[in-house]
């Protein structure tokens, strides 16, 4: 009995047993086979939702969807991800990175509804974030509502729903251009995390942030250079009916050495916003200020002893809104501090700075105040000694500052580690003093404002490992009034090159203020300019360096930003210079202006002497378009010699490939415009423009098209050639160049020579050559001279003899180095001699051809009536369409114009309400340019909906025409 119990027991256990076998196998089958079954409904989805929402093109690559590592959580990964601009950032890739990667909730994917996303991972991404001018922005990719109405994108639903709990961003590198608010950083090496449940009204975010450098400009002034940053930052964040506010925790943020922290909080209402916020130095010290300034912090900051206190205290507190703005005071003060490093004999002592900034809040900027009391410094017997003040700064600045120095520069490396083979000798003196209004320099009451003063640098030697030979600068002078800045001598030399130069600056305190342009007009001369001393050639890359260096160290045309010519800057600097030596080429009694004024560099009336002839040069680079810069230039040279000016202008290769294999001199006329690159060089697609050239004498060799005519025409004297009186015009559009008809002699060949080379070197020229009949070879022309004599005894059939001169077209195609030749000489000998079965034909059919050409004129003449009155039917009904289409464009036209015209007014408005005041110009000019911006995208949408209309009109037509 208890055996069959036994029995029973182990069947059961044995049963459960094999349920729970089962079952684990069916749930590890599951765990595998769920993400195959998904995994491509998954990536659909994702890359559906992105498309609809996102003006970008997007490219994914591997495509990845797992539960083993993240269990019960599916992990989602895309490789490759890449997110790339349209229209003004084509090319531009506003995300790039190695992989994406969110884990979603286990069930919400197996129901395929309401997909939860609890984490998002980017690795390694690139993001590169561009604002331009105009205030378009590369990461405004989001399609509006509007956009999507009419593309009838339900924008009610999504199947992902975010509900983070945790987000991070590994090794990745963040660049920010902000053209419009001139704004640069860039971050390398970032290292972010953050936690909370992002569903909770109320969340605990908790943050971390490694970067390991860190760079940030701001209207062309650097305030962080390469800065190492750590950041833990707790924010405890309250969503609220009516408000939401954020509150700092424990938080700390870590500038190279120097620590800081937060307190406070910013709640946002509707209509404004409320914030209490403090800035927090505890345990800072002078030597922690220092390692924001790379000079110090990269030359032995460890081993440097720095002294002396620390103390910065910033609060801003209040409300904010349209009209409203909230009190502020930033105090900072050095107080008897000393830098001393490692090894030298002396010190930097008596270091002093107090300054800071306040504002009371409220409506009036204008009580701000910025004040730096004190900011003194001695060292072996030199010292520094400045301050500076400003209030009033949104009606009528007023400003007073004192700028004393006194430094003998020999004593620099007693106090601060020189590089190697580095070196500083002169005296450094200046005595500047400026106060006043900016009222009084706009009124030109000069009488009212005081600036006076001196800088001067006497005797001054330096040089330096990097430099290929030291500077050295006898004096230098600058007078300080209120209408200039008077450069009154700079002598200097660099190695062989000697320089000179004296001029003004006016307008120089409007500038600072943002007032008007910076002028001035600079005299230039040189006795030499030796710039292959100044700027040697590069070395090569050594032959061991790897593959990855080289790519790593060689950027894309794109990552290249283009040399810009600064905005509000007007300078003329006259020139001459005796002699310069450039790329092994002497160049003799250079004068002529540049000139920097509405960001163009201009070169005006430039004339010198080099490559044995006399040059004059003119000629515009233009970056108002900042991405794609553009140049307008013109020559005129008389006498040079090819094979120098081949050498030494990259354009006549592509222009003129024959001129490599020429030698003589030329003179010339040229004029062209092109678009550029970051790199100088042409963008040879959109380069326009036309020249003439002229030549007493030049001789041409090893020409691979000439050389291969000689062989098609089996003239073997072809191959080189002696060219007299040369003379030929030129102009290329579109990539090529096409050389207009000219005439030549190939000695005793007549011959005229048209044609096109392209910017890739594709060639097609005809060539009409007169050839003497001597000249042809006698196998050729005895073939002919039997078919004459054959033809002669043929009745009825008249022959003439060969002529003196063939005339034979020869035709050059493909490429420079590859060019296929074909002529027509064969069959113009047999034409000229007598083509037999051709001319027989033509006597027999010449009487059979007179009886059809009568009754086929009658016939061809009706039948042209018939047709010239429906084409002038057609005509007629595609002019009415015409006219209809031209009015419908019009009116879209005049239409545009008004919406830019109000919009231009407004902009005008806006800036006329700002009056004087520098603050309010500037919001007053950025409001401007999105309105103006706002009106072009309205203009433009009218424009090219009766551009459309009328383009509809035209088809229409032209359909009724076809069917007449």
């Amino acid at each position: 009995m208890s055996t069959n119990k036994d029995k029973k027991k182990k069947s059961i256990g044995k049963r459960i047993l094999q349920i729970i076998g089962i079952t684990f196998l069916l749930l590890v089958i599951a765990i595998v086979l769920i993400p195959i079954f998904f995994k491509d409904d998954i990536k659909e989805l994702a890359l559906k939702e992105a498309n609809k929402m996102l003006k970008a093109d997007i490219a994914v690559g591997d495509f990845d969807l797992t539960i083993f590592s993240s269990f019960p959580k599916m992990t989602l990964a895309f490789e490759n991800v890449s997110v790339t601009g349209r229209n003004e950032f084509d090319g531009v890739k506003l995300v790039d990175m190695k992989s994406f990667e969110a884990k979603l909730d286990f069930w919400s994917v197996i129901n395929m509804d309401d997909i939860a996303v609890r984490s998002v991972s980017l690795i390694q991404p690139n993001i590169h974030v561009k604002v331009l001018e105009t205030g378009i922005a590369n990461y405004d990719i989001m399609k509006t509502s509007e956009e999507m109405v009419e593309e009838e994108i339900d924008t009610t639903s999504s199947p992902f729903k975010f509900a983070l709990e945790y987000y991070e961003i590994k090794d990745g590198n963040i660049k920010y251009d902000d053209r419009l608010g001139k704004m640069f950083a860039e971050i390398k090496n970032l290292n972010h995390s953050g936690s909370g449940d992002m569903t909770a009204d109320v969340i605990d975010f908790e943050t971390k942030t490694k970067i390991d450098e860190l760079t940030y400009k701001m209207s062309g002034a650097t305030y962080l250079s390469e800065v190492k940053t750590d950041l833990v930052m707790n924010i405890l964040m309250e969503f609220k009916e009516g408000s939401d506010k954020f509150t700092l925790k424990e938080n700390e943020l870590q500038l190279n050495a120097l620590k800081l922290s937060f307190d406070g909080f910013y709640e946002m209402f509707k209509g404004y916003d409320e914030m209490d916020l403090k800035l927090k130095a505890d345990n800072t010290s002078f030597k922690d200020l220092l390692s924001l300034i790379p000079a110090f912090y990269y030359t032995g900051y460890e081993s440097m002893v720095a002294n002396g206190s620390l103390s910065l205290d910033a609060f801003v507190k209040g409300k904010y809104d349209d009209v409203n703005y909230p009190a502020w005071d930033v105090a900072a003060k050095v107080n008897n501090a000393s830098i001393v490093y490692p090894d030298m004999p002396a010190s930097i002592d008596n270091i002093n700075i107090v300054g800071g900034s306040k504002f009371p809040g409220g409506t009036e900027l204008d009580k701000a105040t910025v004040d730096v009391d004190q900011f003194k410094a001695t060292f072996v017997g030199n010292s520094i000694d400045a301050n500076f003040y400003m209030k009033n700064p949104m009606t009528d600045p007023y400003l007073k500052s004192k700028i004393h120095a006194d430094i003998d520069l020999k004593t620099l490396d007693q106090v601060y580690p020189m590089g190697e083979g580095e070196k500083y000798t002169g005296k450094l003196t200046s005595d500047i003093s400026l106060e006043g209004r900016m009222s009084t320099i706009e009124k030109e009451e000069y009488d009212q404002f005081n600036a006076t003063g001196t800088l001067n640098l006497k005797g001054f030697h330096y040089a330096s490992a990097d430099l290929p030979a030291p500077v050295d600068i006898q004096d230098l002078l600058f007078e300080f009034s209120p209408q200039q800045l008077k450069l009154a001598n700079l002598k200097a030399t660099m190695g062989k090159s000697d320089f000179s130069l004296n001029g003004e600056v006016k307008n120089y305190i409007g500038y600072l203020f943002n007032e008007g342009d910076l002028q001035g007009v600079f005299n230039y001369h040189s006795d030499l300019l030796d710039i292959d001393e100044i700027m040697p050639p590069t070395s090569t890359t050594d032959e061991t360096t790897t593959t990855d260096e080289a790519t790593e160290a060689n950027t894309t045309e794109s990552e290249v930003e283009p040399i810009l010519v600064p905005k509000k800057i007007d300078f003329v600097l006259n020139s001459t210079v005796n002699k310069i030596k450039y790329d092994g080429m002497d160049i003799n009694a250079l004068s002529g202006k540049v000139i920097l004024r509405n960001e163009e560099a201009v070169l005006q009336d430039v004339s010198m002497q080099a490559l044995g002839g006399r040059v004059g040069l003119n000629g515009k680079y233009n970056t108002q378009n900042k991405a794609v810069p553009k140049a307008e230039f013109s020559y005129s040279i008389k006498d040079l010699d090819i094979q120098e000016l081949t050498k030494n202008f990259i354009t006549i290769d592509k222009l003129a490939p024959v001129a490599k294999y020429t030698s003589g001199k030329i003179s010339s006329d040229f004029s062209m415009t092109t678009s550029l690159k970051p790199s100088f060089e042409p963008v040879f697609e959109t380069l326009m423009g036309n020249g003439s050239f002229f030549s007493n004498k030049v001789v041409i060799s090893g020409f691979e098209p000439l050389e291969k005519l000689a062989e098609t025409i089996k003239i073997p004297k072809l191959k080189q050639q002696t060219l007299d009186n040369l003379r030929a015009t030129f102009e290329f559009s579109e990539g090529k160049v096409k050389v207009k008809p000219f005439d030549i002699k190939m000695g005793e060949i007549t011959t005229t020579v048209g044609g096109t080379t392209s910017f890739l070197q594709e060639i097609d020229y005809e060539l009409k050559m007169n050839i003497p009949k001597e000249e042809i070879p006698g196998d050729v022309l005895k073939i002919a001279e039997q078919a004459i004599e054959q033809a002669k005894k043929i009745p009825g059939f008249k022959m003439k003899e060969l002529p003196a001169n063939i005339p034979v077209t020869a035709f050059l195609t493909n490429t420079i180095q590859d060019p296929k030749v074909k002529t027509n000489m064969k069959e113009k000998l047999m034409e000229l001699g007598g083509d037999v079965k051709s001319g027989v034909k033509d006597l027999i059919d010449e009487t059979v051809d007179k009886a059809k050409d009568s009754i086929k004129g009658i016939v061809d003449d009706k039948v042209n009536e018939a047709k010239a009155e429906l084409e002038k039917k057609k005509q007629e009904l595609l002019d009415a369409a015409q006219k209809q289409a031209d009015n419908i464009k019009a009116e879209g036209k005049k239409l545009a114009n008004k919406t830019r015209e109000e919009a231009d007014n407004g902009a005008l408005k806006l800036m006329e309400e700002a009056g004087a005041n520098p603050l309010k110009k500037k919001a007053a000019e950025i409001a401007g340019k999105k309105l103006k911006e706002k009106a072009e995208e309205a203009a433009k949408k009218i424009e090219n909906e009766a551009n459309t209309k009328a383009d509809d009109v035209m088809r229409k037509a032209r359909e009724r025409a076809n069917n007449l």
